[in-house]
């Protein structure tokens, strides 16, 4: 039994905005290249975190993910932030994952909000912050987010 008070999921985004400064968010719609958008807001090539949402509703999320894995000696694996944005998710390149997501469920559009919580001010790594997130989500809601398959 954990002893830690629980946090609800809104609480834990505001705690990682508060904490980690290297943070961001956007919008994207369903006409729009998530590849120009991560380019273009600046989404880095670092380990972190990310949150998607639906563009309407940004309490609960569809999908809690992170960037970047950490070899024993310290070192990241390839993938970044914006690589992980754009690269593939079910086999499909998010491109494509993204549109058909939003035409599936009728979504106006898709928020993404992320986060790098390792650098020269904080070293938390990405699996770690990802699973703060993912375990505020099931505290408050018993379950993980739609899209999130397993932990």
């Amino acid at each position: 039994k954990r002893n830690e008070a629980v946090m609800t999921f809104k609480s834990a985004i505001d705690h990682a905005l508060t904490q980690y400064v290297h943070n961001g968010r956007f919008l994207l719609l369903p006409n729009q290249s998530v590849n120009e958008i991560v380019v273009r807001e600046n989404v880095p090539n670092a380990p972190g975190v990310y949150i998607i949402f639906r563009c309407d509703d940004l309490e609960r999320p569809l999908y809690i993910g992170k960037a970047g894995t950490m070899n024993a000696n310290g070192s990241w694996k390839k993938q970044t932030l914006r690589k992980r944005l754009t690269m593939k998710q079910d086999g499909i390149y998010r491109e494509e994952f993204f549109c058909k997501l939003m035409a599936d469920k009728g979504l106006a559009g898709l928020t993404f909000l992320w986060f790098v919580r390792h650098g020269q001010t904080s070293r938390v790594i990405p699996a770690l912050a990802e699973m703060e997130l993912l375990q505020a989500h099931y505290d408050q809601y018993g379950c993980l987010p739609e899209l999130n398959k397993c932990v």
